[in-house]
């Protein structure tokens, strides 16, 4: 049978046609190669159904997605069991194998991986190979070296641009080699720009060039655009970042960083996982006590008629606005214009003696304001903006929030 299966290897690689019975015709690069169906077919099931399609038929198969060399090689293992891998036909050979469903060829590629040293270099783009494909023994491998080694994936060139899967993969690791702080921060930098590439590629689909919008029609749908950008970049982040945050260690975080970076991002979080992040922060440093110290901090949530809330965040700095949030609490609002403020009335509230330091920016929707005799929630979108006392960003809890009648204050 061995010197059978050898003659039959033979005649592939004399490639002559004439000769060759060949009844299978695959043209890659302008190049031909011969083979036999009955070798191909039952070996694997993509190869048969392939076959099935030209069966009886003198059609060639037009490989576009392999090199000639690494497709000859391919067909090289289906008709002896070995074949040439090296540092540059390996992930080529490992693709093949997925594709074509040829597991025998899979497990040899996972040997030549296993058996390779890997330094921190170019370990990402491994770390991705291994998160595609089922490939126990280069996992192993490569696991090894990033723990032997301390590696920071995230840190590697090329990370915001990796897959979503790969991203999964490593925050899953025991051995991550980063802080919960940075992690975080470089995770969401990879999830915005996911998003915002994803925008890009689609505005480019709606208006093509040779369709661009006239100036004119940009302009009329301006507005309407810039309602929901907000809503539908948090929402795809969030979308991005749901299978990923519960792998993040949030109670292990500075209390500072907490304030200052995540709860900006709130509308990843629900209130009570917000609160309770916050609850069981890491504890301060030394020689600091927030129970006194200006870094303690309240949660204010604004909910409307519809049970949509917004949410912001504000520290003992602001103790006269979280005395009047207080004494508010619950209060139906007292006045409201649809998609552009909501406030509650009381007399004992003024607008503090120091300019404010919040200003209106790109990617923020919503603002908590007083004024003399209140406190509100206004839309960015408000045309008097700058002449009101802005107190905080707020953030959306839902997609979907929007100023009704009756809506409630709170603090925690």
């Amino acid at each position: 049978m061995a010197q059978l299966n050898n003659e039959r290897f033979e005649t592939f690689k004399s490639q002559d046609h004439e000769n060759g019975y060949f009844d299978l015709k695959f043209e890659i690069e302008g190049k031909i190669i011969f083979a036999h169906k009955f070798m191909l077919a039952p070996v694997s099931d993509f190869f048969k159904r392939m076959i099935s399609d030209i069966w009886n038929k003198e059609e060639t198969i037009e490989i576009k997605t392999n090199s000639y060399d690494d497709f000859y090689e391919f067909l090289t293992f289906l008709y002896s069991g070995n074949c040439k891998l090296n540092d540059e036909n390996i992930f080529s050979m490992v693709d093949l194998s997925d594709i074509y469903h040829v597991n025998e060829l899979r497990q040899k590629c996972d040997e030549y991986l296993s058996q390779k040293e890997y330094t921190a270099e170019y370990i990402l783009v491994f770390f991705e190979t291994f998160s595609k494909y089922s490939l126990p023994l280069f996992e192993k491998t490569l696991l090894k070296a990033i723990k032997e080694k301390r590696i920071n994936l995230i840190e590697s060139d090329g990370f915001l641009e990796t897959s979503k899967s790969t991203v999964e993969k490593f925050v899953r690791l025991e051995d991550r080699f980063v802080s919960e702080e940075k992690l975080f921060e470089k995770i969401y930098e990879w999830a915005e720009n996911r998003v915002k590439k994803k925008q890009s590629e689609s505005n480019e689909e709606d208006f093509p060039d040779a369709c661009k919008p006239i100036e004119d029609d940009v302009a009329a749908k301006n507005e309407k655009a810039t309602q929901t950008f907000i809503f539908n970049i948090n929402d795809a982040i969030k979308a991005e970042l749901t299978e990923i945050l519960p792998f993040i260690k949030f109670k292990k975080m500075n209390i500072n960083f907490l304030i200052k970076f995540v709860v900006k991002r709130g509308f990843l979080f629900s209130y009570d996982e917000l609160s309770d992040i916050l609850d069981n922060a890491k504890p301060a440093p030394k020689g600091i006590n927030y129970k006194t110290d200006e870094n303690i901090c309240f949660i204010v949530k604004i909910t409307n008629s519809n049970e949509e809330s917004v949410i912001c965040m504000l520290s003992l700095t602001d103790s006269d606005i979280i005395k009047n949030i207080k004494s508010l609490k619950n209060r139906p609002s007292d006045s409201s214009i649809p998609t552009k403020w909501v406030q509650w009335e009381e007399t004992e509230i003024k607008v503090a003696s120091i300019p404010s330091q919040i200003k209106k920016r790109d990617g923020v929707e919503w603002y908590l304001y007083c004024f003399d005799g209140g406190i509100g929630v206004t839309h960015y979108s408000y045309n008097s903006l700058s002449n009101i006392y802005l107190i905080a960003e707020m953030t959306p809890e839902t997609s979907a929030f929007k100023i009704t009648r009756n809506c409630k204050i709170e603090i925690e």
